[in-house]
C-alpha cells in the first residue's frame, strides 16, 4: 500500500477505534461512574480507590510483560485486534452477575475483577498501539489525531453521559438494572472498537527472531534512563503529577458525602465530568499543535493544584455559597484533565528515536507502576481522616509538579 494512502488509512482507523474506545469507557468511568457504582453498592471509599488502582496496576504489569516481545510480533495490527475482540467485550458479563448475585460485594468483586482484565489487555496492546502510531502517524498530525478522538470520543460520551444521567435518575429501576444497561451499553461499543482496528495497515519493519532473556531486557532499561535526560526530567515530572492527580477519583464522592448531594445532583455531576472529557479532547490536541506537549503537560499539572484548592475553599464557604458553585467547574476540570495524559505519551515520541521508542514505553510503566496504588491509599485516608489531608497532599505535589514542568525542554517538532 503507498505510504500516503496508508497513513491516511490508519489515521481515519485509529481515530475511530479511539472514539469507539472512549466512548464506552465513558460507561466505565474510573473518576465516575465506577466509584458511584461501588459506593452505592458497599459504602467503601477504600474499593472506590481500589477500582482505579486494579486498572491501572493490571494495565501496566501487562505492558510489562509484552514489552520484550514487542520486535517480535509479526503483524502487530492482526494482534492488537485479536487481544480486542476476546477482552473488550468483558463488561457485558456484568449483566448476568447483576441480575442474579445478591451479595453487593461478590458484586462488585466480580466487577473489579472483569475491570482488572479489561485494564490488562489494554496494557498488553498500549505499547504495540503506540508502536504503529508513532511509525504510521507523521508527528505534526499525532498530536490532532489523539486530540479528535477525544474529541469525537467527548461528544460519544456527552451522548453516553446523557444515557447514565437518565437511567441513573430513573426511579422505576433497581440499581442492579441500572448497571446492567450502563456496563452492556460500554461492552457493545468497545466490542465495535475492535472492529475498527481490523482497518489499520502497519508499515514495513524488521522482526527480530532472536531469544528473549526477560532479566537480560530489563538489566538493559536503567541505561535507556541514563542516556535521556529530557526523558528524565519528564517522567519526575509525571510521578510528581501522579500524586496530586490520585484526588480525581473522589470529586463527586467528595460532594456526595460532605454536602449530601441528592441522586439527580450526583448524576448531574457525572454528565458534567463528560462535558469537561469532551472540552479536553479539543483543548488538549490544539495545545499539542499549536504549542507543543511540554505546555499539556504544565496546564495539567495548573489543573492539579486548582482542584484542590476549590475543595478547600467550598467546605469554608459552603454555608454562604452553594456547594455546586465549587463542584461544577471541579468536575469540568477533572473532566478535561483525563485527556492529559496525551501530553507525556507525545513528548515521549519527540524526545525518543523510533527504534528505541517502546523501550521507554515499558521504562514508563515500570516506573511509575507504584503510582497505581495511589488512588486506593487515597481512598484509605479519606475513609480514616477525611478529604482535607486528600487535599493538602495534592495542593503541595501539584506546586512541585509545576515548577519542573516549567523547566522541560519544548523538543525540536517536524512540520
Amino acid at each position: 500500500m503507498p505510504f500516503k494512502n496508508r497513513n491516511n488509512r490508519n489515521y481515519y482507523a485509529l481515530m475511530i477505534e479511539g472514539t469507539l474506545f472512549f466512548t464506552g469507557l465513558a460507561f466505565l468511568d474510573t473518576n465516575s461512574v465506577v466509584p458511584v457504582f461501588i459506593h452505592t453498592f458497599t459504602q467503601s471509599l477504600q474499593l472506590a480507590g481500589l477500582a482505579s488502582t486494579m486498572g491501572s496496576a493490571s494495565s501496566l504489569l501487562a505492558q510489562l510483560f509484552m514489552g520484550p516481545y514487542i520486535h517480535r510480533i509479526k503483524n502487530l495490527p492482526a494482534f492488537i485486534s485479536t487481544i480486542m475482540f476476546l477482552f473488550r467485550p468483558l463488561p457485558l458479563l456484568m449483566v448476568p452477575i447483576l441480575m442474579f448475585a445478591v451479595n453487593p460485594y461478590i458484586v462488585v468483586w466480580a466487577f473489579l475483577c472483569i475491570y482488572a482484565l479489561l485494564w490488562a489487555s489494554d496494557g498488553l496492546i498500549v505499547v504495540p498501539w503506540l508502536d504503529v502510531f508513532g511509525r504510521t502517524i507523521p508527528d505534526n498530525q499525532r498530536g490532532k489525531l489523539l486530540g479528535n478522538q477525544q474529541l469525537f470520543g467527548g461528544i460519544g460520551s456527552l451522548a453516553a453521559g446523557f444515557i447514565i444521567k437518565i437511567t441513573l435518575e430513573n426511579a422505576l429501576l433497581s440499581s442492579a438494572q441500572k448497571y446492567s444497561i450502563l456496563f452492556g451499553l460500554s461492552g457493545i461499543l468497545l466490542l465495535s472498537s475492535a472492529v475498527a482496528m481490523t482497518f489499520v495497515k502497519d508499515s514495513p519493519r524488521e522482526n527480530s527472531h532472536k531469544r528473549i532473556n526477560i532479566l537480560e531486557y530489563y538489566s538493559t532499561l536503567p541505561g535507556y534512563l541514563n542516556k535521556n535526560k529530557a526523558y528524565r526530567h519528564m517522567l519526575a515530572t509525571q510521578l510528581i503529577g501522579s500524586l496530586a492527580g490520585m484526588i480525581l477519583p473522589f470529586i463527586i464522592l467528595f460532594g456526595q458525602n460532605t454536602f449530601a448531594l441528592s441522586p439527580n445532583q450526583v448524576s448531574t455531576l457525572i454528565y458534567i465530568q463528560i462535558i469537561g472529557s469532551l472540552i479536553g479532547g479539543l483543548f488538549w490536541g490544539n495545545i499539542s499543535h499549536r504549542l507543543g506537549n511540554k505546555y499539556i503537560i504544565l496546564i495539567s499539572q495548573i489543573i492539579n493544584f486548582t482542584l484542590p484548592s476549590l475543595a478547600l475553599i467550598s467546605l469554608g464557604l459552603h454555608k454562604f455559597i452553594p456547594p455546586l458553585f465549587f463542584l461544577v467547574p471541579m468536575c469540568v476540570l477533572g473532566g478535561i484533565n483525563k485527556g492529559a495524559w496525551m501530553g507525556y505519551t507525545n513528548y515521549t515520541i519527540d524526545i525518543t528515536d523510533e527504534e528505541n521508542r517502546p523501550v521507554y514505553f515499558v521504562l514508563t510503566s515500570l516506573i511509575t507502576f507504584p503510582t497505581t496504588f495511589l488512588p486506593y491509599i487515597a481512598g484509605i485516608i479519606a475513609d480514616a481522616w477525611g478529604f482535607i489531608p486528600l487535599f493538602i497532599i495534592g495542593m503541595a505535589a501539584a506546586s512541585i509538579a509545576i515548577n519542573l514542568a516549567l523547566a522541560l525542554k519544548t523538543p525540536h517538532r517536524i512540520e
